[in-house]
């Protein structure tokens, strides 16, 4: 089913089948809080985690990542969870998918347009028109690096463990995620976005940005008719973009 919608079909698990899933994925499912702020607050069950993925909806890393190690294990890929740490210790999920001998990071879920997945210990830069990302570590710590092209200087965005994690280590981190403002950025903001090779689609609170420029988003309505425009119509039948935004600007008093 999950194969149609990325409009491929049944192969062998190889590096170049899961470089293909990880395009397609980027493609089609948003990465979005929107259904985070108007849900119950409350950790998505995994069977909600797969109709949310299913019926265009998306989700945060804890949805994404989550689907695509179910969808990926479906198909015979050699797949294990790892936990990230960004301004909190473990507050990320991302995953590793083990090909022959080796390694690969893999991350659908934080937000940014990380399209190509890496091999442990490979040394390359990763360039999307948005951002540019490469991978340096050993002995199981790796770091997510971003280049800040003003700067001309890699900083690291996350860490991760390569070392394999049950999917409950990351209890604590959905009840923080869902339940507490300021532990991650996701209850205190807006954000929506999808990817491809040669661009994206990004709202970051009030800023928008296309490929036709960035613009402010002054209401609920601006961002409906935005999003309108640029997202699949499953996902917007599917949120409650007014609810959201009231959600947010009530918390921003």
């Amino acid at each position: 089913m999950f194969l149609d919608r990325l409009k491929l079909k049944k192969q062998k698990p190889t590096y170049s089948y899961l470089c293909k899933i990880i395009l397609k994925f980027f493609e089609i499912v948003p990465f979005q809080n929107i259904s985070m702020l108007t849900d119950q607050r409350k950790r998505p069950s995994i069977r909600k985690i797969k109709d949310d993925v299913l019926i265009g909806i998306g989700g945060l890393c804890t949805v994404r990542n989550p689907f695509l190690f179910s969808f990926l294990h479906s198909l015979g890929f050699n797949v294990k969870f790892a936990s990230g740490s960004m301004q909190e210790e473990d507050c990320h999920i991302c995953l590793i998918v083990k090909i022959g001998t080796d390694e690969y990071w893999v991350d659908v879920g934080n937000g940014y347009p990380y399209l190509s997945p890496i091999k442990l210990g490979d040394n390359i830069e990763i360039n999307h028109p948005f951002i540019s990302y490469r991978l340096t570590g050993k002995n199981e710590i790796w770091h997510v690096q971003h280049l800040r092209p003003q700067k001309k200087i890699w900083k690291t965005n996350y860490t991760f463990k390569s070392k394999g994690v049950p999917y409950s280590f990351f209890d604590r981190m959905h009840h923080f995620h869902y339940t507490v403002p300021g532990w991650g950025p996701f209850l205190t903001g807006i954000r929506v976005n999808r990817w491809w090779k040669e661009g994206g689609l990004i709202i970051r609170d009030t800023r928008a940005s296309s490929p036709e420029g960035e613009v402010k988003l002054n209401s609920s309505e601006e961002m409906q008719f935005w999003i309108e425009k640029w997202f699949l119509a499953d996902f917007i039948t599917n949120i409650n973009i007014e609810k959201a935004w009231k959600i947010w600007k009530e918390g921003d008093k």
